[in-house]
């Protein structure tokens, strides 16, 4: 019954949007681009970059880009390409390491992570492409046990098939096999470069791309890694399952507009909820101005079996003053998502991009949190990118408690047990420096001036503040 009302809801709501993209929209004519999400980076390797719509910056071509495992034939209109990277990261972790809920835990750690990862990208015929890609991320020096995130040895990460069915007014490709998946501002739905093994899923996915339209239906099981078989590849979870439908909007001339039924399927685990997302999101620009807003209520069923109820809103605005030195941006964002009485049964962040809207300590998930943040982006030179991002948070709700990326609760506590609502401010600063196209070094430091929700609540493991210090390499071809 939830499910058919939630599908004639979506129905709804598609249609509705495709008779008013379908009207004459007012053109800005003070700028012609269309603003997507803010641009952190130049162009880097789109899955690892903080933002990967921002892949089109121009910085020095490396000898690399220029090898011979680009383009191989192998039969009439048959190609490979053939390429590899390497990351290696090392982490100081102050106060926030290692946690068992995340957060702020009175323990310190130092160590290096490692990924490298080798992909083969062909094209059959004119319908039919493929990509096989495997992965090795491993930890060093690390004084506590691995993160889930951190490790995943000798692992198929990609293998999947995109096959043409309909090309006309539109073209339907269907892509079918072990895939990444990102949709949108990734706020819900992504593969989060930041994370040492990656995030993967098997399944099927149709995208409908016309001049007005593109369409995403899906199905999806996440893959988990089997920490107790490192000599086999890791399978999906049967138990979990990602399905809805992602669509955009593109015929206005300067804005966009999303929307979205995203369903998050884990009534055969033990928790046994399912969370049902109705979502938009609007975002543009005219005349240096850039704004988004993107929302939802979600609907399902908690772990205690009671209706869950919830939703999450984003707004934000920024200026762009490329005139100026260094080229500015400057942007105010307000993030809100819904708590609840009973700890656990908040909003739900699904599988999101992590180290990126909410901190890059990532001390805090998507649930019961309201965030106001400033963020300043300036280019000294081409190849240089410098940010600094300053959070103010707090619990939405007083009497449910913050929550970490997995959406457990921190230290465990109990409804009602928060003292107050201020939990701190975190400040990010992010230096990148885009050596040539294919090698890039960043350093980033963060540092977390905990509030009185620290001071105050029993049972919290410490009230300090807390640091994090990183830096990497990272080279492709």
């Amino acid at each position: 019954m939830r499910r058919t009302w939630i599908t004639t809801v979506a129905g709804f709501l598609l249609t509705s949007v495709a008779a008013w993209c379908a009207e004459p929209q007012p053109v800005h004519v003070e700028e012609s681009f269309v603003v997507g999400e803010p641009v952190l980076t130049g162009r880097m390797d789109c899955a690892d970059c903080l933002d990967p719509t921002s892949c089109d910056g121009v910085v020095p071509r490396h000898w690399l880009s220029e090898t011979s495992l680009k383009g191989i034939g192998f039969g009439p209109d048959r190609w490979l390409d053939v390429g590899a990277s390497y990351r290696a990261r090392h982490h100081r972790e102050i106060n926030m390491r290692p946690g068992t809920t995340g957060g702020l835990s009175g323990v310190d750690d130092s160590f290096w992570l490692h990924q490298t990862r080798l992909w083969f990208d062909g094209e059959l015929n004119s319908r039919l492409r493929f990509r096989v890609g495997f992965i090795d991320a491993a930890s060093s020096g690390e004084k506590h046990p691995s993160r889930s995130r951190e490790v995943n040895r000798h692992d198929l990460y990609q293998a999947h098939v995109n096959a043409i069915l309909y090309e006309g007014e539109g073209t339907l490709t269907a892509r079918v096999g072990r895939q990444e998946a990102r949709y949108g501002s990734a706020r819900m739905m992504m593969a989060p470069g930041w994370a040492n093994r990656r995030r993967t899923h098997d399944g099927v996915r149709f995208i409908w791309e016309s001049d007005d339209w593109e369409i995403n239906p899906f199905w999806l099981r996440p893959v988990f890694r089997d920490s107790a078989h490192f000599s086999t590849f890791d399978n999906s979870n049967p138990s979990q399952q990602l399905y809805g439908i992602f669509s955009t909007c593109k015929q206005m001339e300067n804005d966009k507009l999303d929307l979205y039924w995203l369903a998050y399927d884990l009534s055969t685990t033990v928790s046994g909820a399912r969370y049902d997302t109705l979502g938009s999101r609007y975002y543009g620009g005219f005349d240096n101005w850039v704004y988004e807003f993107e929302g939802g209520v979600q609907l399902g069923e908690n772990p205690d079996d009671t209706n869950h109820d919830a939703g999450f809103f984003t707004g934000g605005l920024g200026r762009k003053l490329a005139s100026l030195p260094w080229q500015p941006e400057l942007w105010a964002f307000f993030d809100w998502a819904s708590g609840d009485d009973t700890v656990g049964n908040g909003f739900h962040h699904y599988v999101p991009r992590a180290h990126y809207y909410l901190g890059f300590m990532d001390l805090f998930g998507r649930r019961n949190l309201e965030d106001l943040n400033i963020r300043l982006t300036v280019r000294p030179t081409q190849q240089l990118t410098l940010v600094a991002w300053c959070h103010f948070f707090a619990l939405a709700n007083g009497n449910d408690v913050p929550y970490n990326l997995n959406m457990r609760p921190y230290a465990d506590l109990t409804a009602g047990s928060a003292r107050s609502q201020t939990l701190g401010t975190e400040l990010d600063l992010l230096a990148t420096y885009d050596v040539t196209e294919q090698t890039q070094l960043r350093v980033g430091y963060s540092h977390f001036w905990s509030g009185t929700f620290y001071d105050t609540t029993p049972g919290v493991p410490t009230n300090l503040d807390g640091n994090f210090l990183f830096s990497h390499v990272f080279i492709q071809f």
